[in-house]
């Protein structure tokens, strides 16, 4: 290969640090978990209508999507959010 090849792709980045994807799950479940724990009798009357499956069927997986996306991908993006300034302050200054 010739050298302009080698500056055309750059070598990979090898991913995230270990610590910092663990401190990102941990924050996840946390969130998660109070999400849970503060929406519990909502969940409760809401379960009748998350299981079994009703007519029409699109409008019984728009519903679960939408509750997943609330209860699942939310905590997991302000959790993530919340790990990544974590670190940053507390542990990333540390290894420096």
């Amino acid at each position: 290969m010739s050298r302009g090849a080698d500056e055309e792709f750059p070598t990979p980045d090898p991913g995230r640090e270990p610590n910092r994807l663990l401190l990102r799950a941990v924050c996840t479940v946390v969130l998660a978990a109070a999400l849970a724990a503060w929406n519990y009798e909502f969940l409760l009357r809401l379960r009748p209508l998350l299981w079994p499956p009703t007519d029409p069927l699109s409008r019984w997986v728009g519903f679960v999507l939408l509750q997943a996306g609330a209860y699942l991908l939310l905590p997991a993006v302000v959790g993530s959010f919340a790990a990544d300034r974590l670190y940053a302050r507390y542990v990333a200054d540390e290894s420096d």
